[in-house]
């Protein structure tokens, strides 16, 4: 999540640098050919390209409504999992009365909240934009290692790896990892640790980790409807390219700026395609929360928020730091 007040020009160039480029080629050779080589009929009415830019503004900003909705969802599920976590630790601090027993519990579930980040970070090729450009400033952070290395760390960290050996071939580690909560818990109802409404209230809060667990699955695996992502694009190009066709005839009309009026084509070309352009980015770096790029849901800090909540809660006093913005975007 992007945290910076402005963009900087390198931020925008690192974004816009594609479209200029080839709108800067694509103006100038239509501006050359008309002014010229007095291709006159290059020059069409700008009425027909209004009309199909008004069509493409509308058609992006439904398509940017859908990917806020799938951005904004993601994030309220992660905050369920900052307001479960207090909720569970609260209970476990309160019903069990064996500190090591809460201790190891609690480890248990700080790893199983990063494992799901961890499975959410992973690439579905599919799923993920094809320019990558939204990914490559952030690139280098640490938090963002290899899913298996990253897995392995995680459970070494903590000195879990017996736990690691039992499920590091299941397809979602996750769902195996707070599975062993259910087993402890169950234990301690039936050696009388804990009563029946204990129980309930505990499991409670695990079944809601797996429905926000199973809800980040769904925004991840189900990307916005590609015929919605594929057209956008497709509309955004078409308009680009017909852009100065119509501003030519326009432009040449301002006598009074001179005999080379056309040639402000090549410019007011650029700066209505950055327009354009970059609104069909922000839906397209938008859809997918869980990306690896500027505009995602900040899973890592918040994972680390939780971490320092619960330790708190436990009376831990060497708490571990919250993470700082990467080139100003939280991970």
């Amino acid at each position: 999540m992007y945290i910076g007040k402005t963009f900087s020009f390198n931020t925008m160039w690192h974004f816009a640098k594609i479209n200029l480029l080839r709108t800067f080629i694509n103006s100038t050779i239509i501006t050359a050919l008309y002014f010229i080589f007095d291709w006159k009929f290059l020059a069409i009415p700008f009425v027909p390209i209004a009309t199909i830019g008004t069509a493409v503004a509308f058609y992006m900003g439904f398509k940017n409504n859908q990917a806020y909705e799938r951005l904004w969802e993601a994030r309220k599920l992660w905050g369920g999992f900052t307001n479960t976590s207090r909720t569970l630790t609260a209970q476990i601090r309160s019903y069990i009365p064996d500190k090591d027993l809460q201790k190891d519990l609690l480890q248990r579930h700080l790893i199983y909240i990063n494992i799901v980040r961890l499975q959410l970070r992973r690439t579905i090729v599919w799923a993920t934009n094809r320019e990558h450009l939204h990914q490559s400033s952030v690139a280098d952070s640490e938090e963002l290692l290899a899913y298996d290395k990253a897995i392995v760390k995680l459970f070494a960290d903590c000195n879990k790896m017996e736990i690691y050996e039992q499920i590091k071939d299941k397809n979602n580690i996750a769902n195996n990892a707070l599975q062993h909560q259910y087993t402890v818990i169950h234990r301690l109802k039936k050696n009388g640790t804990i009563d029946g409404f204990e129980h309930s209230d505990i499991l409670r809060n695990f079944g809601e980790l797996y429905n926000l667990q199973g809800a980040c699955e769904r925004i991840k695996s189900t990307p916005l409807y590609r015929q919605y992502s594929i057209f956008s694009r497709i509309f955004v190009t078409l308009f680009i390219f017909l852009l100065p066709f119509g501003l030519l005839s326009t432009l040449h009309e301002l006598k009074h700026i001179g005999p080379y009026s056309a040639w402000l084509t090549i410019p007011f070309s650029l700066l209505i395609s950055w327009v354009f352009f970059t609104m069909e980015q922000i839906g397209e770096f938008s859809e997918n929360p869980f990306d690896n790029g500027v505009n995602d849901v900040p899973i890592s800090t918040i994972c680390r928020n939780i971490e320092i909540d619960v330790l708190e809660m436990m009376g831990e006093k060497n708490l571990p730091e919250k993470l700082q913005p990467h080139n100003d975007v939280l991970l």
